[in-house]
């Protein structure tokens, strides 16, 4: 069976979704410390005191994991260690950066330890407008700068009775955010982080078996990479880590015997973003979509199924985990088939659901948890519905011999797409000829078709009939077709 629609989101496949990139951001210091860079920051820039960049080639972090879950950065020094006092606002750019609060200092040899909280971007900007761009250039992608994976032969859900499976797939984005902050007397004034016109697009391909009735319920992480890119303000880095995954949820229950296969494919160009000003939070949200969805060889007495994807965003700065943001593809499939030896017929409704939503704190601000849903129209379904002739009727032919053209048919669902492996029934009704063969399942296009060699039109009218019926033994509109040859 095959559906096409605009408006209409995969499965599925997402997710979403999809991708926010915030941050918490840091300070740096003018005045002169040993062992400590001293950072030129832009005319429009300045910058409060006591804020200090760790220049990695003279204090080198020695902290053990622990440590530094518990705050504690300690620095070996080949000189004496820098006089740190409390309330010194430190930034490093060691793995995903980091941005402190000193708290207490404890010098030992060639080692000062210091006892810290985290800072937030204010502890650093007295005044400032800043704007700059990041997005997963710095991770895996392809010639058109966008994130690609290749999903194929993954396995959503497996047990002794059932599986799901996507067996192609890609998905493919290019999320990249503008972000602008101003701050004024040592205070955030208005931050904005948009991603604008940005797209999603998907081609995936998922197979649903059952030798028996199951309830399904799976959860699968696909794939997940990191990068990091520092944004540099003058000489006082910004750190900012982004991490990317693909996350797949599956659920539903499955009555009989199940062999069906559902693709879909998905362009989706979407905006997310924040914006900060008067002392209010406000997302900006905006999607739209256009996709198809075909689905194949279903023999099942029941189907209820839920697909979703999300492709899940996060940024860090300095560290610290900024909002999350995703989109999600869902696809909601429910129907009811009817088999008989040879013939089949399905009935289904499709919904699909593509949803956003962002949460976390930006810069030491909660922001609250918007999430926006998109309901497109629901899809109802029927197949068989239709048969049609394509070709090969009123040839001329020689008695006992093939004619030319093959007897073509196609059978489509109520909305006019082409159905797979539907039984079409060839007969001989009248002539004495025969069929090279009796029953053709319809091809990928919905297609059937069988070479006929005919009696001798002289003598009897030539005729084939080909019928497509339900289940119950009605047939399908169309059908019979009439084949004659002259």
């Amino acid at each position: 069976m095959m559906i096409k629609k605009h408006s209409l989101i995969l499965f599925v496949p997402f997710f979403a979704a999809m991708l926010f990139v915030f941050a918490s951001c840091n300070k740096l210091s003018k005045a002169t410390v040993s062992g400590v860079s001293l950072p030129a920051t832009p005319d429009s820039v300045v910058l409060k005191s006591h804020v200090f960049v760790i220049d990695s080639t003279q204090l080198l972090l020695v902290s053990t994991a622990a440590q530094l879950s518990d705050g504690i950065y300690v620095y070996a020094s080949n000189s004496n260690p820098p006089g740190f006092i409390a309330n010194d606002i430190i930034i490093g750019i060691t793995g995903a950066g980091y941005l402190r609060k000193v708290t207490s200092v404890m010098t030992q040899q060639n080692e000062v330890v210091l006892n810290t909280t985290q800072a937030k971007l204010e502890d650093v900007f007295f005044q400032a407008n800043i704007n700059f761009s990041t997005g997963v250039s710095n991770l895996m992608r392809n010639t058109d700068n966008a994130f690609q994976y290749n999903i194929s032969n993954a396995t959503l859900f497996q047990d002794a009775t059932a599986s799901a499976t996507i067996t192609s797939g890609n998905i493919s984005i290019n999320p990249n955010w503008n972000y602008n902050m101003q701050f004024r007397n040592g205070t955030i004034t208005g931050f904005s982080a948009a991603c604008s016109n940005a797209t999603l697009n998907a081609a995936l391909q998922m197979n649903v078996t059952s030798s028996a009735s199951d309830n399904i319920n799976a959860t699968t992480t696909f794939h997940s990479v990191s990068g990091r890119t520092i944004v540099w303000i003058g000489q006082l880095p910004i750190v900012i880590t982004t991490d990317l995954s693909f996350v797949a949820n599956v659920s539903g229950s499955l009555t009989g015997n199940v062999n069906s296969t559902i693709a879909t494919t998905n362009n989706d160009t979407y905006t997310l973003g924040q914006v900060y000003s008067l002392g209010t939070w406000q997302n900006q949200y905006n999607f739209t979509n256009t996709s198809t969805l075909n689905s194949s060889g279903l023999d099942a007495a029941a189907l209820n199924l839920s697909c979703r994807i999300m492709p899940r965003m996060s940024v860090m700065i300095y560290g610290v985990v900024c909002p999350v943001a995703s989109i999600s593809m869902n696809t909601v499939e429910s129907g009811n088939a009817s088999t008989t030896t040879g013939n089949w017929d399905f009935t289904a409704s499709l919904t699909q659901q593509p949803s956003v939503n962002a949460s976390g704190t930006i810069l030491g601000y909660s922001v609250p948890d918007n999430a926006n849903n998109w309901n497109t129209d629901t899809v109802n379904y029927k197949t068989p519905y239709q048969v049609v002739m394509i070709s090969g009727n009123g040839q001329l032919g020689t008695p006992y011999e093939y004619l030319p053209q093959p007897l073509t048919v196609q059978v489509t669902d109520n909305n006019g797409n082409p159905q797979i492996n539907v039984p079409v029934y060839f007969s001989v009704t009248s002539g004495g000829g025969t069929l090279a063969n009796y029953k053709v399942l319809t091809n990928n296009s919905g297609i059937a078709q069988t070479n006929w060699i005919i009696g001798n039109p002289a003598t009897s009218a030539q005729n084939v009939q080909a019928t497509v019926s339900m289940a119950n033994g009605t047939q399908i509109s169309g059908s019979p077709i009439n084949f004659i040859a002259l």
